[in-house]
This record gives C-alpha cells, sequence and structure tokens, in this order.
C-alpha cells in the first residue's frame, strides 16, 4: 500500500513538472502576427457645377483616409478639360491645392493620388462642370427668392457668403437680376456680377465652388440686409 501511494505521489509530482516546463515554453514564445501595411482610401470630393467661367476653384483632399493613419502626400493632376489649369500647392502634405484657369466651359477632370508612409498609394477623380451664362434675353416675367435678413462676416474682406445657392431655385434656373436691400431703407439696390463691375461703386457678387458672394460697396457690419434674385426658368 506504501508503495503504492508512493509511485501515485511520484506520477502527480512528474505531471506538475510537466505542466510548469509547458507554461514556460508558451510565455517564452510570442507568436509572430506582424501588421500588413494597408493601403490609404483617396476622396477627392463631390463633383460639382460652376453656372460661369470661374478662374479658381479649391481642390479639398481632406476626405481621404487611412487605417494607418500615416498619408504623406495628395497630388492632384488635369485628366481633362476645354482649358489649360494650374494647379498650385504649397506643399504635396496639405490636403487642399488651387486650381486657377478654369475659364472655358466644359468638364475639367481631376485625379487625386494619396501616398501613404508605405508607400502604398490610392486614386480617386473628381469633376468640375463649368456652364457658361445663356445669351438669351431676359425673361419678361423673372421669377424671384428673397433671402431675409442676412449677416455680412469679415474674414479679410466684408462679404456676405450663401452656400448651396442654387438649392434654392428651380434646375436650370439662370438669373437675371440681384438686389439687396438695407435695414431702414425700401429700396432695392442693384448688385452687378463682379466681373462685369468698373469700379467700387456698386454692390458686387460672384459665384464659385457652390457659394454666392455678395461685397458691400460700403461697409455693413451693422446691417441685416435682404437679398433678392431674378430668375428665369
Amino acid at each position: 500500500m506504501i508503495k503504492y501511494f508512493y509511485s501515485f505521489r511520484n506520477v502527480i509530482f512528474t505531471l506538475l513538472l510537466l505542466c510548469i516546463a509547458c507554461n514556460k515554453d508558451e510565455d517564452s514564445v510570442s507568436p509572430d502576427f506582424s501588421a500588413q501595411p494597408i493601403a490609404p482610401i483617396a476622396r477627392a470630393g463631390n463633383d460639382t457645377t460652376l453656372y460661369r467661367p470661374y478662374k479658381d476653384y479649391v481642390l479639398n483632399g481632406s476626405a481621404s483616409t487611412d487605417p494607418d493613419s500615416n498619408i504623406i502626400s495628395y497630388q492632384w493632376r488635369l485628366m481633362e478639360g476645354p482649358a489649360a489649369v494650374k494647379i498650385t500647392q504649397p506643399h504635396f502634405s496639405d490636403v487642399k491645392a488651387y486650381a486657377s484657369g478654369l475659364t472655358e466651359p466644359g468638364n475639367y477632370d481631376f485625379e487625386l493620388t494619396v501616398t501613404d508612409e508605405d508607400k502604398l498609394a490610392a486614386k480617386d477623380t473628381v469633376t468640375v462642370t463649368v456652364i457658361a451664362p445663356t445669351e438669351e434675353p431676359a425673361c419678361t416675367n423673372p421669377e424671384e427668392f428673397i433671402f431675409k435678413d442676412l449677416s455680412w462676416n469679415y474674414s479679410w474682406i466684408m462679404e456676405i457668403d450663401i452656400f448651396n445657392f442654387y438649392s434654392n431655385l428651380p434646375a436650370n434656373s439662370q438669373i437675371q437680376n440681384i438686389y439687396i436691400k438695407r435695414d431702414g431703407s425700401d429700396e432695392w439696390e442693384t448688385v452687378v456680377y463682379l466681373g462685369n463691375s468698373s469700379g467700387y461703386s456698386l454692390h458686387t457678387w460672384d459665384y464659385g465652388n457652390g457659394v454666392l458672394v455678395i461685397f458691400p460697396n460700403q461697409n455693413m457690419e451693422d446691417d441685416t440686409p435682404d437679398l433678392k434674385i431674378e430668375y428665369c426658368n
């Protein structure tokens, strides 16, 4: 009986030693799960329509992403377009670039290439469509849309910015006239297109990147004017 007891105890002791040895082996071996680099995802932005030839357009790749968070360059090029375009970008690490020379109506196709530290790259394209105003005579009974109580802002000059301006008008509308009415006045003052302006005596307007911009002929910081758009369908 005693002999049997000692034999059983030796078996248990041996098993314990084996378990300890196994645990040490497991602790000493680290599995090799080397992470594979993942390519970035390029996003050049949404296609845009400009309703008159426009000198400058902002190309924006800020929506691009990278699972490894190591994008190092954003490079733009014009793939196709009706006019020569100059692309200005101070550094390839900048998410924005500036395209100048969109002076002819038509489609301008831009390609964005995003590259990360692992030299993996991805591409995306965006189309900027420039539509020239029609030379048709103004309609005899234009429709109108009025923006109420607008606010001037001051970034580097005084201006009113109306984003997604054309979403307030029916599709394919043509602007005929723009007027502004200041606080305390019943008079609608004419706002002229900046490209046709001959001086600083008039309110002026411009349009680009989906934004209607109004510039005053004098400081209107304390004013909350109304803006009337006359258009034809």
